[in-house]
């Protein structure tokens, strides 16, 4: 049932980028500021720090809940080469080095890293003795395509080669983001799915028969593709000329070839975490 959803969200996140970009093709182009950050030509940033209150829960580690600093920024030099962090948004999240090498009035192509899977650390107490199955994170090449419609955003990433020698696979997200004014205030809201397909899975869910400790302790296991589903709305509002009052909340529904790792499982319920992630900000930031 799980998996049918979503595949019917996918679908349907497919369906709005079709009819979005119809529909805003007809009307009148206007470049925002993803276009202008990325366009080739262009030389110069913005940075923004912040600094206030997350509230995350998710299956891995325990729950983090306090005050803590926000990242968001981007820089790009004139040849193309540029570095972007973002650690509070569906779109972009993460550190990436990359190099923008195409540009038309609405779209413009780059490569650059992308984590296809954290770090997965988990510790196996059985009878008071530890054993301990680690996972290293999977940075991978990728080709990304963003564009960029009066206050709606569409982007596609395709990811093939793994700079992890232990791995291989294919990871690929799109995700949909449009912006609203109201009054002072601008709402935003996001979807985006994140695809992994069964070779990457495997490297960190899967339990096979070759003897190793794993096997004594859990059933066989091997993951299939998977699909994972986030949803995230936000407010801010601008306190002054850079100073900027934010509030998100976002939510991610991992794929059932996760949710059945037998791992996955012994992982959320010995620890009591939750199956899925969610993430609560408030913070003040400010724009150099």
């Amino acid at each position: 049932m799980k998996t049918l959803l979503h595949h019917f969200i996918l679908i349907l996140l497919l369906g709005l980028v079709a009819f979005s970009s119809a529909q805003l093709q007809a009307g009148e182009a206007q470049l925002t500021q993803v276009i202008a950050d990325n366009d080739s030509n262009y030389s110069g940033g913005f940075l923004r720090l912040g600094y206030g209150y997350k509230a995350r829960i998710n299956p891995y580690e325990d729950e983090e809940k306090g005050e803590t600093f926000f990242v968001k920024g981007r820089y790009q030099w004139q040849l193309g080469f540029f570095v972007e962090a973002a650690y509070y948004r569906v779109l972009n999240e993460g550190l990436r080095v990359g190099y923008n090498f195409y540009n038309t009035e609405r779209w413009n192509l780059d490569i650059h890293n992308v984590v296809a899977h954290g770090d997965l650390d988990i510790k196996i107490d059985y009878f008071e003795r530890y054993f301990t199955m680690q996972r290293n994170e999977t940075q991978m090449l990728a080709l990304r395509a963003t564009g960029s419609f009066q206050q709606t955003t569409l982007q596609f990433v395709f990811a093939p080669y793994s700079f992890n020698d232990e791995t291989d696979g294919i990871y690929a997200s799109a995700a949909l983001d449009r912006s609203f004014q109201l009054k002072n205030w601008q709402v935003y809201a996001s979807l985006g799915v994140e695809y992994r397909s069964k070779k990457l899975l495997e490297y960190y869910y899967a339990i096979a028969r070759t003897g190793s400790w794993t096997e004594i302790y859990f059933p066989s296991y091997q993951p299939g593709d998977g699909i994972d589903v986030t949803g995230e709305i936000g407010v801010s509002y601008p306190i002054s000329k850079n100073w900027l009052f934010e509030a998100y909340h976002k939510y991610t529904n991992l794929a059932d070839s996760i949710d059945d790792s037998p791992l996955f499982q012994y992982n959320s319920t010995r620890y009591g975490r939750s199956k899925n992630v969610s993430e609560t900000g408030l913070l003040i930031s400010y724009t150099f």
